[in-house]
């Protein structure tokens, strides 16, 4: 009995000891397992560069585009070669911004001092499989102490979303959003602005000409003060001033014309950037090639007396893209032709009229002759008012206004300085009260291909579609009917 006992007390104290045994062993590969983890943590992430914008002297850059370099002049970067050109501040900030705080993700590769010249010279495999024997991209910083640090990239990795890179010693996983500025070519980093936003002016003359059109166009705009007086609660007299701007084109005809019309030059003229800069003091030969050597379309500003601004583009491409030169800088710029309204614009789409019409108690006759139909509105004024007479019928005088700036509102097609060689299919004479002013006369003469010719004072300058003379006389024929007046189309 007493041997059992023994045998009992000796086991259990076995297998305390084994238990023992066990929990430091667990313990102790725990604390192992930790501290092997937490090495690895605090190593996963690497910081390569930590260079502020005054830390750097140079930024070299080559990439499969191109090679170049920027220099840091204290006030901002320039181009080397290039120093005379503003410079993107935005681009560049970026470019810089990678080096701030360039952490590697882990570092994948250590390559030893005795081996890494013959390694990086002979492109041997540990640097082949990372495309680092002959890298993509060369970026070479030479700080302002006069050290230099090199980075070089290479293939992206296939999460997507990182790039191999080569520092010093190492090969390292970098997140690939430092392509986005070591990628670009020399031209990305100048300053794409064209022209500035509207400033504020006086007076105004903008010119339109270029192969797209027949003869220039001139758009004068002047800023008018208008003043208007009210009367406060205890009857003190306030002035308010407001300033508004008219329109006025003088050539290839000389006509007022409303802000929206004018709107489709001056919106695309200000505040203009380019998509991408593709030249920089351009040959002859590339001039012919951009299609800038006999200019699609030109436009000049002059603004209180000073030439501001000359634009030159070529034809619009596949793409609706036109390349861009303005004359006082040397670059030539891609843009949207989308952006630019005046690209195409035609002084038939400014004036939207050949005539400007008067105030009815300027109109002492209206005569429409048409091939099928005659009409001839006589006017007479008193102190009582108007009153119109339409072929021994009385009209309502407000039917015949609206009928007047209707019929006389023709909206021209295209521009034309053809002469007619058919005959004429309406006539439409207008004449003033006051006898020393001559009558306008409209003639509409078929061109023979849809349309007609429109004379007014013996001068043909536009076509329009053939269609608008059943409108002018279905309109005259309403007007006597007393129904209601459709606008031309």
């Amino acid at each position: 009995m007493k041997k059992q006992t023994t045998a009992l007390a000796a086991s259990f104290l076995l297998v305390l000891v084994l238990v023992g045994l066990l929990v430091f062993l667990i313990f102790r590969f725990q604390t192992q397992e930790e501290q092997e983890t937490g090495e690895t943590q605090s190593s996963s992430e690497e910081v390569l560069l930590s260079l502020s914008v005054d830390d750097i002297n140079t930024i070299q850059i080559q990439n499969p585009s191109d090679e170049f370099t920027l220099v840091n002049q204290g006030d901002g970067f320039v181009i080397e070669g290039l120093e005379e050109l503003d410079v993107s501040s935005l681009n560049v900030s970026n470019l810089t911004a990678c080096f701030s705080n360039l952490t590697a993700q882990r570092k994948l590769l250590s390559l030893s001092e005795e081996t890494e010249a013959e390694t990086i010279g002979d492109s041997q495999e540990s640097l082949v499989q990372y495309g680092l024997d002959t890298p993509s991209y060369t970026v070479k910083i030479v700080t302002a102490e006069g050290t230099e640090e090199v980075l070089y990239l290479g293939d992206e990795a296939p999460n997507g979303s990182s790039v191999y890179a080569l520092y010093e010693d190492g090969v390292y996983l970098l997140n690939d959003d430092i392509l986005d500025s070591v990628s670009r070519h020399r031209y990305s980093f100048l300053n794409n602005e064209i022209t500035e936003a509207e400033p504020e002016y006086t007076q105004a003359v903008i010119t339109l000409s270029g192969s797209v059109r027949p003869s220039a166009i001139t758009l004068e705009i002047q800023t008018v003060e208008d003043e208007e007086s009210t009367e406060a609660e205890e009857t003190e007299e306030v002035v308010v001033s407001s300033t508004e701007k008219e329109y006025k084109m003088t050539t290839p005809i000389e006509q007022t014309i409303s802000e929206a019309s004018a709107s489709q030059v001056t919106e695309g003229l200000f505040s203009l950037y380019a998509n991408s800069i593709e030249a920089v003091y351009p040959t002859e030969d590339e001039l012919i090639n951009f299609g800038l050597d006999d200019p699609y379309s030109v436009i000049s500003v002059q603004m209180d007396g000073v030439e501001s601004f000359t634009l030159k583009t070529s034809a619009p491409d596949s793409n609706n893209y036109v390349y861009l030169m303005r004359e006082d800088s040397p670059m030539v710029y891609l843009v949207s032709s989308s952006r630019l309204s005046w690209l195409t614009v035609q002084a038939e789409q400014l004036v939207q009229s050949v005539y400007q019409p008067v105030s009815l108690d300027e109109v002492v006759q209206l005569q429409v002759t048409g091939t099928s139909a005659s009409y001839d509105f006589i006017l007479s004024h008193s102190d009582d008012g108007t009153t119109v007479d339409c072929n021994g019928t009385q009209v309502d005088t407000e039917l015949f206004e609206e009928l007047y700036q209707t019929i006389t509102a023709i909206p021209p097609d295209k521009m034309s300085s053809k002469e007619p060689t058919l005959d004429a299919v309406l006539t439409m004479t207008i004449s003033y009260v006051d006898d020393t002013r001559e009558a306008d006369i409209f003639v509409l003469t078929p061109t023979g291909d849809g349309s007609v010719y429109i004379s007014l004072n013996g001068e043909n300058k536009y076509t329009v579609q053939q269609d608008i003379v059943n409108q002018i006389l279905n309109n005259c024929q309403n007007a006597v009917d007393g129904k209601e007046i459709s606008n031309l189309a």
